[in-house]
């Protein structure tokens, strides 16, 4: 009797196992569809808020603060209440910079280049209204203009030149200032590219700027990702106006990290007067000859003079032929021209 009734409670069980399984399985289709539809609508509706949060915080909130240098080279905050509509700029990089961005026709005046501007910003550049020269022009001039906004190298914005920048925040006029033409920091090249980024904030094009910043980085890294900047690095000279007697030398941070990019350190030690025994001493590996406007007669037959001076025969750079001649406005500038520079110099160097 007790087997017959372990038989009939096992029967039990499974029935009531089979039972539970049949239930679990008549979910209804019409359920199951519905749930599905709705995931996927949810899927799709976190999907385009996500885009949407994502174009949103490319878009400027006003007012923006940015941080910019005063001619000290001191951090200072300046607040923009809406994207400037009439610009002054006071030297070439920053106005090449917007040109590049589309906003040149916000640029209500410029300060007169250092050098006849040639190549692709020559037209552009010719359209803009020059107001004078950076070391006479004066600050009534600039306001004449009605400026909303000035940009450009930090060290312009002192009392002995175009006026400080709480001056012009005086006036009611914020002030951005190259992070890559701060003198009295270390220097990257990277800051090029964090200048076009803020710029990008400050006039509400962030798109266009990420983008053109990205596209620059990328030639950046093309070169400094290989080992040029690692161990001890070489000699080079950064030379202008040599007449076979004498020269001058060019010493800036922002060049200086080009070189280190590239393995090198400028061994120049002053700026004028320097001698062929200067030279001589220096022992450069390389040197890359600056080009400019005031220096045009000299410039013809320099690196000529060099190769042919027998005091000079044993420098290494004229030994080897490494000597390269660069525009000014390209090398010793504050904005993009200084990727190409590193480009143009880096494939000097592995010539």
């Amino acid at each position: 009797m007790k087997k017959l009734f372990n038989i009939a409670l096992s029967t039990c069980v499974s029935l009531a196992l089979v039972g539970c399984a049949t239930a679990s399985n008549n979910t209804s289709p019409s359920s199951t569809v519905a749930e599905t539809s709705s995931s996927v609508a949810e899927s799709t509706s976190l999907a385009e808020s996500s885009i949407a949060d994502e174009k949103k915080s490319s878009e400027t909130v006003y007012p923006v603060s940015i941080t910019t240098y005063d001619a000290d080279g001191k951090e200072i905050t300046q607040v923009f209440e809406k994207a400037p509509e009439r610009i002054i700029t006071n030297n070439l990089s920053s106005t090449e910079m917007l040109i590049d961005l589309g906003l040149q026709d916000k640029i209500v005046g410029m300060l007169n280049p250092d050098n006849e501007v040639t190549g692709d910003y020559a037209d552009a550049i010719a359209a803009i209204p020059h107001i004078g020269d950076k070391k006479s022009v004066s600050k009534e001039v600039v306001l004449s203009n009605n400026p909303d906004m000035i940009i450009g190298r930090n060290m312009m914005f002192s009392d002995k030149s175009l006026g400080t920048i709480a001056a012009w925040n005086e006036n009611s006029i914020p002030v951005y200032t190259q992070k890559a033409s701060v003198s009295n920091m270390k220097q990257s090249i990277e800051n090029v590219i964090e200048d076009i980024r803020n710029i990008g904030i400050i006039f509400n094009v962030q798109e266009k700027a990420n983008a053109y910043a990205d596209e620059l980085e990328k030639k950046i890294n093309a070169v400094s990702s290989s080992d040029k900047n690692s161990g001890e690095l070489k000699n080079a000279l950064i030379m202008c106006a040599y007449n076979d007697s004498t020269f001058g030398a060019y010493k800036s941070a922002l060049q200086e990290s080009i070189l280190n990019t590239l393995g090198y350190t400028n061994v120049a030690t002053g700026t004028s007067d320097l001698t062929l025994e200067n030279l001589v001493t220096m022992a450069p590996e390389v040197i890359i000859y600056v080009t400019s406007d005031r220096n045009k007669d000299l410039d013809t037959n320099a690196v000529e003079l060099m190769k042919n001076n027998t005091v000079l025969s044993d420098v290494p750079a004229i030994a080897n032929d490494k000597i390269m001649t660069i525009s000014y406005d390209e090398f010793m500038d504050y904005g993009t021209s200084s990727v190409k520079a590193l480009e143009d110099i880096n494939t000097f160097l592995n010539k």
